[in-house]
């Protein structure tokens, strides 16, 4: 291995991107650059305070990967990030897509609900305020200001165009000026939440009350309380219909927290924090981490405004010149408000006694001493198995980085082997998953956890020395009423910790989510199994018809829902048709 020196000699000048690596060849930071040895270099030559140190200190070795342009380095930028989620980069968590109600751009276009922006659609609204909020507003529009509700030529109404929810888009052509008008009122909702839909909802309301329909009285009047999410009190009151988005940080020892305002229609509609580890980063870097993990997945706005302490040209060029610092005297007063929500979101983080307000790496350091791991646990792997009178037996592996599920790392595995016990299954999973994983050159954990005692530890150990890992496994015990109790420590010792402390309870988590998971992979198969067996017993029935069933409902709770009619276009033969119908009704 080539020293430092010797590494940033080799670098480019091109554009790309560049990981740090440890000396356990794991990834512990990210960043691109428009010119890489430059960017590199200035980690090693301006190294200022203790919390930069620790990161340059860990560095091992310092790979590239080069690009065509910055822009290309920022869409990579945020794939490695989100595959290594590296220690010292800030990692947002994967359900930072926020809700959005669109209009899909198509002849007869409908209304849907998204949690990622989509560029394609005819008209995107959004961020909302959170999931429920937006499924109301989804709701309420779809019965003041009806688009296309159904799948379209069905060749009759729909049941949604009787209740005045559809165009008509089931059984005649619409003009495009009919969903024109709805699009212009939509338009209107949204910037201004006129009094026209409350009025409207209301008149509904009362006719809904007058027919003695009160649960339909009692839905409207929920509609309309959700009216609200654009009624918010604001301190700065905006004299424009601009979409601005206004984010502030804030730094307190080894904590920072970025706080960010949704201005829709000149109208703060959401806000969002994050709080995450500070280790002496730049804050340059980190401000435009945060922004493009936060917009690789949601709407760019008009404007993007941000403090006047950071150096915009570096990045902005990377948002369509949409980020701006403080010009007015209403700017600087947007960029407080934000910074006092900073504020308040890092207050609380330090007040909050639970791990989800991202206490992770208090924890995960915590475990490292506990156990007297060799190394910091930032990825962690759990393992159980499932069965019932050893049928359909699925493996589980639930994956843990940074102290957050990564649930892209999930898997199952079918399990069929003639050996029946726990041990065997064990081995089974875990030389599969280990194999492939040096076959792959895939990352391993710092720290293998079994979903159970001794038998499952020895047996997770015995295909580790197989393959030649070194990777630290210790087990988490179940007492009698299967509630977590204590752990198998590295040296296969009882080790009881409190509780009632943090350690524990993110520990009980992961086991409860690998049981969990295993036990949903473990139903699965079961449905599917007595899905394929009972359509094989149906009169008239083959084996060609009962695949293309499965393949559509694969599920005997999706089978008892399909639409006779669909079922019709698949069995053909009316006795055998009636046969299935005999067949799914006797399941009801």
């Amino acid at each position: 291995m080539k020293n430092v020196e010797e590494q940033l000699s080799l670098i480019s000048e091109n554009p790309g991107c560049y990981l740090f690596y440890n000396n356990l060849g794991k990834v512990i930071y990210v960043g691109k650059a428009k010119r890489l040895r430059r960017r590199v270099s200035s980690y090693f030559k301006k190294v200022s305070g203790i919390k930069t140190m620790q990161l340059v200190r860990n560095i091992h070795e310092i790979k590239t990967i080069i690009t065509e342009n910055e822009q290309e380095a920022l869409i990579l930028e945020q794939n490695l990030i989100k595959k290594y989620k590296p220690r010292f980069n800030i990692v947002l968590n994967d359900d930072k897509q926020y809700p959005y109600i669109v209009i899909t751009n198509e002849p007869d276009p409908e209304y849907r609900y998204l949690r990622k922006y989509d560029k394609n659609s005819l008209k995107s609204f959004g961020p909302l305020p959170d999931g429920t909020s937006a499924r109301e507003i989804l709701k309420m529009l779809q019965r003041i200001y009806p688009l296309r509700r159904c799948l379209g030529n069905l060749g009759k109404p729909c049941l949604y165009y009787h209740i005045q929810q559809c165009s008509g888009a089931c059984f005649q052509e619409v003009n495009w000026e009919y969903y024109q008008d709805k699009i212009n009122h939509v338009d209107d909702f949204f910037r201004s939440s006129s009094e026209e839909v409350k009025n409207k909802l209301t008149s509904k309301m009362i006719q809904a009350a007058d027919n003695l329909q009160f649960e339909e009285a009692g839905r409207i009047k929920k509609l309309i309380e959700h009216l609200n999410f654009s009624r918010v009190e604001q301190e700065v009151e905006l004299n424009d219909n601009l979409n601005q988005d206004v984010i502030a940080f804030f730094v307190e020892e080894d904590k920072i927290a970025f706080s960010i305002l949704f201005y829709r229609q000149g109208k703060l509609v959401f806000k969002d924090e994050f709080v995450g580890e500070f280790e002496g980063q730049n804050l340059n870097e980190l401000h435009e981490s945060y922004l493009s993990q936060i917009y690789a997945k949601n709407m760019l706005p008009d404007f993007i405004l941000v403090d006047d302490s950071l150096n915009v040209e570096e990045f902005s060029n990377n948002y369509n010149g949409k980020i701006t610092t403080v010009v007015s005297p209403t700017e600087k007063r947007l960029l407080n408000l934000a910074l006092i929500n900073a504020k308040e979101a890092l207050r609380q983080s330090k007040l909050a006694k639970t791990i989800v307000l991202n206490n992770e790496v208090t924890i995960l350091k915590n475990l490292e001493e506990t156990l007297k791991l060799p190394n910091y646990p930032q990825h962690i792997e759990i393992f159980d198995v499932a069965n019932i009178l050893d049928e359909f037996v699925i493996g589980a592996m639930v994956v843990f980085k940074g102290g957050k599920p990564s649930f892209n790392d999930f898997r199952k595995y079918n399990i069929d082997i003639p050996k029946k016990g726990d041990y065997q299954r064990f081995q089974h999973m875990i030389y599969r998953r280990f194999q492939r994983g040096l076959r792959e050159q895939q990352e391993l954990p710092d720290l293998i956890i079994a979903d159970g005692g001794i038998i499952q530890v020895n047996a997770i150990k015995s295909q580790l020395e197989l393959l030649d890992l070194q990777i630290p496994v210790i087990g988490l015990v179940k007492d009698q009423h299967h509630n977590t109790d204590h752990i198998l420590d590295l040296n296969k010792q009882d080790l009881i910790i409190s509780k009632q402390s943090q350690l524990f309870n993110f520990l009980k988590k992961m086991q409860d989510r690998v049981h969990n998971f295993a036990i949903s992979g473990f139903r699965n198969n079961q449905s599917n199994a007595l899905v394929k067996d009972g359509l094989a017993q149906i009169p008239l029935i083959g084996q060609v018809t009962v695949n293309k069933i499965r393949s559509i409902y694969p599920t005997l709770e999706e089978l008892k829902q399909a639409d006779k009619i669909e079922l019709k276009k698949i069995v053909k033969n009316p006795k055998a048709y009636n046969n299935l119908i005999d067949y799914i009704e006797n399941l009801k």
